[in-house]
């Protein structure tokens, strides 16, 4: 189905009984969840390190999928405070420059991710100061082994959906060592925001009032390309993941000023194929004036391709409510793309096949 067909032969999204029966693993109730995650998150990785932080050389965070989204949103909400780079490491070894002055940080959901087990034996050898995130599996047993400072989450999740847990307790981390403010405000402000975010998102909202469901069904049928800038880059990235793995959809994502120096050229082949494309914007009040200024002249560029670009703007006043504002409405709207799409939208079939292949 295209955007062109009529909206009206799309299924209902206000049918709970569909919505229940293709849900397995109740997603929905874990995105609703969030609010609760953030507290009980935050709870957890501010008891972990108790003593003074001192000069650290460099903060590693090493995980995968979920884990490294985690993780970039940190370095995405706190890099205006941090005085240390914050980098995510995908793959099977830490940055050269780690050493046992740096920070490291190995997160894996089901503690058997090999990149993260990689990372984390690298983080031994080296002597780094090392912090673990699991829901059990080798990474924790290997932190009990060791002595290291390890913050339980809680199993039984899929990992994209412990965005709470894989995130939040790195910030309460730093927070302890003295490296940013103190978060109480940004996490009560956020996990305000969340609640009444799923309450406006949620399946209960029939579609006349509800943003999200309006938006899956005005993106169902089309490849989504969502476009982040500054603060939203990691948000456009979550949104692609999210859609990818929830409603087992094709889509793609990028950051202004970056996409300016070589997607936009992309924008000219195969003609045949660009209209399947619909560009959203994920906006935010920071954005740098001149980014703001790229982002509208890119949309009228783009114009003849895709239609009018759809621009969602962030809530919120703190960087991390902002930022967990734009991907609470991601979430919802994956999961009502997967519902129009007929998709359960916990498994992952591919991602467990290509395990077992390389097992």
């Amino acid at each position: 189905m295209t955007r062109g067909e009529s909206d009206l032969t799309l299924p209902s999204l206000d049918d709970m009984g569909k919505i229940k029966a293709l849900d397995s693993q109740d997603h929905f109730g874990m995105v609703a969840d969030l609010p609760g995650q953030l507290e009980e998150a935050y709870a957890a990785g501010a008891s972990v390190i108790e003593e003074a932080g001192g000069e650290v050389g460099g903060i590693a965070v090493a995980g995968m999928g979920g884990s490294a989204i985690g993780s970039d949103l940190v370095a995405n909400v706190f890099d205006v405070s941090l005085p240390s780079p914050l980098v995510t490491v995908r793959g099977y070894h830490l940055p050269h420059w780690t050493s046992s002055r740096s920070l490291v940080f190995t997160a894996s959901y089901s503690g058997n991710t090999e990149e993260s087990l990689s990372c984390l034996e690298d983080a031994l050898e080296k002597g780094c100061r090392t912090v673990c995130l699991s829901s059990g599996g080798r990474m924790s047993d290997i932190a009990r082994e060791q002595g290291l400072p390890l913050i339980h989450v809680p199993p039984g999740m899929q990992p994209r959906a412990a965005i709470g847990w894989l995130s939040v307790p790195i910030a309460a981390c730093l927070e302890s060592l003295g490296l940013i403010e103190k978060l109480t405000d940004d996490i009560g402000e956020s996990v305000a925001l969340l609640r009444e975010l799923a309450g406006l998102y949620g399946p209960e909202n029939p579609t006349e009032e509800n943003p999200a469901k309006q938006l899956a069904r005005e993106l169902y049928g089309s490849i989504p390309v969502v476009y982040g800038c500054e603060l939203t880059d990691v948000a456009a990235r979550r949104w692609k993941c999210q859609i990818n793995e929830n409603a087992k959809n094709v889509a793609f994502a990028n950051e202004f000023p970056e996409l300016n120096h070589n997607e936009i050229v992309g924008w000219q082949n195969p003609e045949a194929a660009l209209g399947s494309f619909r560009l959203v914007y994920l906006d935010d009040k920071g954005i740098h004036p001149q980014n703001r200024k790229r982002m509208e002249i890119t949309a009228g560029m783009l114009r003849e391709y895709t239609g009018e670009a759809i621009r969602l703007q962030t809530s919120g006043d703190s960087r991390l409510a902002r930022i967990f504002s734009s991907i609470c409405l991601g979430d919802y709207v994956s999961l009502y793309l997967a519902t129009l799409g007929g998709m359960d939208p916990s498994p992952v079939t591919r991602i467990e096949d290509l395990k077992r292949r390389l097992a």
